[in-house]
């Protein structure tokens, strides 16, 4: 655990509240916690539905033509919207509570988006809990400065459409709920997984 989680965690535990301290140690027990991914949902790129798409040939002339319109003018925007599923394993006896969290999606070691769960929740010891994050932006605009081949190559691998699986990488920083107030914790958990060819 970093110094700055340690500082944190201390500084909670300051306060005189017993609910406080309670709250402190959920945290930090989510940091014990075993992070895996299980599954992406609701895949959907420029407004086609990819869910359980092979290849481009699997699509219907009425997809392929909103794929290929959406990547050859510029200036349009290509959103791409998917449901993160991850399963969260509590080793710890007290429960391991989430008051809510931010992350930072990263494809291909270059971040895409950030984003924020306000969801409450609570893990209870060796019971794993499935944790959605719903993720939604506009690939043309995190992708900026890439040539138009990257972009559409980086999009085609990561729904399943292209030759290759991408590495995908999610950070969260939970949050502690202190004095009625919400503060996300100094330190990030990284979670990775490959997604895309052979991996849908």
């Amino acid at each position: 655990m970093t110094r700055k989680l340690w500082a944190f965690l201390c500084v909670a535990f300051l306060w005189t509240s017993c609910d406080v301290a309670q709250q402190a140690l959920g945290t930090y027990n989510l940091f014990q916690c075993k992070y895996q991914y299980n599954s992406i949902a609701n895949l959907n790129l420029a407004g086609v539905n990819l869910q359980n798409a092979k290849s481009l040939s699997s699509l219907n002339p009425l997809s392929v033509a909103s794929l290929i319109a959406a990547f050859s003018d510029s200036k349009k925007s290509i959103p791409l919207q998917f449901t993160l599923n991850l399963n969260v394993t509590n080793p710890n006896a007290q429960p391991a509570i989430l008051n809510g969290l931010q992350y930072i999606l990263e494809i291909d070691n270059q971040e895409m988006t950030t984003g924020a769960v306000d969801s409450r929740m609570q893990i209870a010891n060796g019971q794993p809990a499935q944790l959605p994050i719903n993720i939604n932006f506009d690939l043309r605009k995190a992708m900026s400065g890439k040539t138009g081949d990257a972009l559409k190559n980086m999009a085609f691998n990561f729904v399943g459409l292209g030759e290759q699986a991408t590495n995908v990488t999610i950070r969260l920083k939970p949050s502690l709920a202190v004095g009625g107030q919400i503060i996300a914790s100094p330190a990030y958990i990284p979670v990775s997984f490959t997604y895309g060819k052979n991996n849908k």
